[in-house]
C-alpha cells in the first residue's frame, strides 16, 4: 500500500504505525522551498513547519519516504530549489507534476483559482526541458511517445461495418479506458471511496467500500467499469488515432473533471501534447 500525504498531520502515532506495518511507499508532496511560497499556495500559516516536522519524523525513523511537487504559477521560481531538497532526501527518487488539474467537487470558483495557478503549454514543456532526468526518459522514449502509425482500427471504416459489435478488435477500439487503471491496484480516498485510479471520480466509475466489500469491489464492480465503451464519435475518431496520445492527459478522469462529460476532449491537454511533441522533434539527439 502507499499513502499520499503532506506531512503536516504526520504525528509519532503514526510513525509508530508504519514502522509496525511499512507501506510499499509514503509519497509527500511538497509546495514550496520558503514558508512563504509554501503558505501562498496552502494558504495555512505554520503549515510549512508542520510539513518539515512531520517529514523529517518519517526520515528519522528510516521510513521510506518518496518527495514529488505540483508546479504552479506561484512556486515556479522555486522549482529548482524544491527539486534540491527533495533529491538530497529521496536520492532514488523525485518526479514534479506541471500540469494542474481541476478539482473533484467541480467548484467553479475554486476550479478558477486553479486555473489561474495552471502553466501554459510553453512553459510546461520548458519546465520539462530543464529538468535533465525528466528530458532524459522523454527522449528515451521517443519511439512511445510519438507512434508514426497507430496500430488501430479506422473509425470511418468501422463506423459502416454491420459486424462491428461483435468483433473483438473493435471492442478494444471504442474502451472508454484505454490505459492500466484498475488493473493491477486501485486508490481509496479519506471518505472510503474506491476508485480505478486517483483522479476517476465520474459517476458509476466509484465504489463505496462502506456500504460493500473490497472482494465484490475488485471482482465485479472493477470489471465492469473496465469493459465501459464509447460511442462518441470525436473521441473515436481523434483520441484513439492519435500518433502523440501518450503525450496527452486527455482521459475519461480528467475530461470529467474539465468538462464534466468523461468522454469529452479538452483543448488544453490536446496543446501541451503537441508542444512535447514538438520540443521532442527538435531535439538534435532524437
Amino acid at each position: 500500500m502507499s499513502v499520499l500525504t503532506n506531512a503536516a498531520l504526520v504525528g509519532t502515532a503514526h510513525v509508530t504505525l508504519f514502522q509496525k506495518y511499512p507501506p510499499r511507499d509514503i509519497e509527500v508532496t511538497m509546495y514550496g522551498a520558503s514558508a512563504e511560497t509554501y503558505e501562498r499556495v496552502t494558504r495555512r500559516l505554520g503549515s510549512f513547519v508542520a510539513f518539515n516536522a512531520g517529514l523529517e519524523r518519517l526520515l528519522s525513523a528510516n521510513i521510506k519516504v518518496r518527495l514529488k511537487a505540483m508546479a504552479l504559477r506561484s512556486n515556479r521560481h522555486e522549482l529548482k530549489a524544491i527539486a534540491r531538497f527533495c533529491r538530497a532526501r529521496t536520492k532514488d527518487y523525485y518526479r514534479f507534476d506541471p500540469v494542474l488539474h481541476l478539482r473533484m467537487d467541480r467548484n467553479p470558483l475554486r476550479n478558477a483559482e486553479i486555473l489561474a495557478e495552471r502553466l501554459s503549454p510553453a512553459e510546461v514543456v520548458a519546465l520539462e526541458s530543464a529538468d535533465p532526468e525528466r528530458v532524459g526518459a522523454l527522449r528515451k522514449h521517443c519511439d512511445h511517445f510519438i507512434q508514426p502509425v497507430r496500430e488501430t482500427l479506422s473509425y470511418d471504416r468501422c463506423r459502416t461495418c454491420e459486424e462491428r459489435e461483435g468483433c473483438e478488435r473493435y471492442a478494444q477500439f471504442s474502451r472508454l479506458l484505454s490505459c492500466g487503471a484498475g488493473t493491477t491496484g486501485f486508490s481509496v480516498s479519506w471518505d472510503g471511496q474506491l476508485r480505478l485510479c486517483q483522479s476517476l471520480n465520474a459517476p458509476g466509475t466509484t465504489y463505496d467500500l462502506r456500504r460493500g466489500s473490497l472482494r465484490e469491489a475488485w471482482e465485479e464492480f472493477i470489471p465492469q467499469v473496465r469493459a465501459l465503451r464509447t460511442q462518441a464519435e470525436p473521441l473515436l475518431r481523434a483520441c484513439k488515432s492519435c500518433p502523440i496520445v501518450n503525450l496527452c492527459l486527455n482521459c475519461p478522469a480528467h475530461a470529467w473533471l474539465e468538462l464534466g462529460d468523461r468522454e469529452g476532449i479538452v483543448p488544453y491537454f490536446c496543446q501541451v501534447a503537441r508542444a512535447r511533441k514538438e520540443s521532442l522533434l527538435s531535439c538534435p539527439t532524437t
